[in-house]
């Protein structure tokens, strides 16, 4: 391996048991300083997320949903909530911490995200619906099946845009095929209060930064400005959401 490998291959090879991973990366990573660093913090932020059994977290984030679940079933919230026959077996260690929405006409869906929240010293799984703080950081790993590039951002009840990985563009990461590839660092929510939705949209070629800034604008216009409601942008391309609470 010559150029160093990008950050999101670093991370798909992470995951991978070290006898397993090819030699040439293995090789590459005993002689370049920079990647061994990069490596060593995926493994770190990684266990500091999943812990050192990552079947068990996926336990515990499942049990997390279905509580919720159970919480708002009770209050009869409108709001559309991960069912249990979405979860993937804790064997798999996959978790549905984004909410899977219904692709566009003619898209494959096989697009998963997760998303995990640091608070301090403590670190939680996602799930939709849930209040967040100023200085809450947030981290994301992706799960899909062909390459293409992955555009996270949030919209929040004001309809203002936030890129999360871009500043002030809205643009994709390239994302490689790949089981729970972290996205490169995280992303540190500021002070707003009221409601925010955050967006993750995937695609094979970049989409331009005013198809996804005028597919906004028509879905608030659409659900009245209520950004609780907008769970769907009008794109061809698969995408999930999820709501954030910022009291």
């Amino acid at each position: 391996m010559s150029p160093c490998p990008s950050r999101i291959e670093l991370s798909r090879w992470e995951v991978e048991p070290e006898g397993e991973r090819p030699v040439d990366v293995t090789a590459h990573l005993g002689s370049c300083g920079h990647c061994a660093a990069v490596f060593a913090d995926l493994a770190s932020a990684r266990a500091e997320l999943l812990g050192a059994d990552p079947e068990a977290a996926s336990r515990r984030a499942a049990r997390n949903i279905l509580a919720v679940v159970r919480q708002r079933r009770q209050r009869r919230r409108w709001l559309h909530i991960l069912a249990p026959a979405f979860l993937v077996p804790a064997a798999a260690a996959l978790l549905f911490l984004f909410q899977p929405m219904l692709p566009s006409p003619g898209i494959k869906g096989d697009l998963v995200v997760e998303t995990y929240c640091k608070r301090g010293d403590k670190v939680f799984p996602v799930v939709d619906g849930q209040d967040f703080l100023a200085g809450d950081r947030l981290r994301f790993a992706y799960t899909t099946g062909r390459p293409g590039y992955l555009m996270v951002f949030g919209v929040d009840d004001q309809g203002r845009i936030f890129p999360y990985y871009e500043e002030g563009a809205l643009r994709g990461v390239y994302a490689e095929a790949g089981a729970r590839a972290l996205l490169p660092g995280s992303v540190e929510l500021d002070d707003h209060k009221g409601w925010e939705r955050v967006y993750a949209v995937w695609s094979e070629t970049q989409i331009s930064d005013d198809a996804v800034r005028a597919a906004v604008a028509r879905g608030l216009s659409a659900a009245g400005n209520d950004i609780r409601r907008l769970t769907i942008l009008d794109l061809p391309v698969e995408q999930v959401s999820m709501l954030l609470g910022r009291p």
